[in-house]
């Protein structure tokens, strides 16, 4: 007879305390550094909270999954070299291909979201950089799990509405999110 395992998640998330300059698009399409920087503080302990309930919301049980932060230089390297596109995007999303036999756990994937696109996106959105960053984050795990939007419209509308529908749970049961904070440097 086997004992039943109880649920595991982990949540891999890697960031970094650096200051993160800010970008703007242009009207021309092109991006722009500006001199002043941002610098972002995280309460991990509720992110990852909120992450195990997005898993949990879509079954993912023993899943661990890595999110990391990174600044538009980095994204728009990564995503020239694995998209070929020459701009930094909000989030970039890489499913893994094994999984780890000895802690039991399913390795879904890497998840790397660009603070920089991601702070104006907020700001353009009247949103929180807490409420953006989320988003992102459900954005990139329903990517994990196989969604794709650019395969065409109907895929597009399947994956906004689970997209919505998970960010709607979420809010009901922990309320809009605050896990991350910002101050703006000159």
């Amino acid at each position: 007879m086997h004992k039943l395992k109880k649920p595991k998640f982990s949540t891999n998330i890697i960031f970094s305390t650096k200051k993160f300059k800010k970008i703007l698009k242009s009207r021309d399409g092109k991006y722009i550094e500006q001199k002043d920087l941002v610098k972002i503080s995280v309460e991990m302990n509720e992110i990852k909270h909120r992450i195990k309930f997005i898993l949990a919301l879509l079954n993912d049980f023993s899943t661990e999954v890595s999110i990391r932060f990174c600044d538009s230089e980095e994204m728009l390297s990564i995503n020239s070299q694995f998209r070929g596109k020459l701009y930094p995007t909000d989030v970039l999303s890489f499913p893994a291909l094994d999984s780890d036999p000895v802690s039991g756990f399913v390795y879904l994937g890497d998840i790397l979201i660009c603070l920089p696109v991601c702070f104006n996106q907020a700001k353009r959105a009247r949103m929180t950089l807490s409420e953006e960053l989320e988003r992102m984050i459900i954005h990139g795990i329903i990517h994990l799990k196989g969604f794709d939007h650019e395969r065409n419209e109907h895929a597009w509308n399947v994956m906004s509405h689970l997209e919505k529908i998970i960010k709607k749970e979420v809010i009901l049961a922990m309320g809009k999110a605050n896990w991350c904070h910002t101050d703006l440097i000159k």
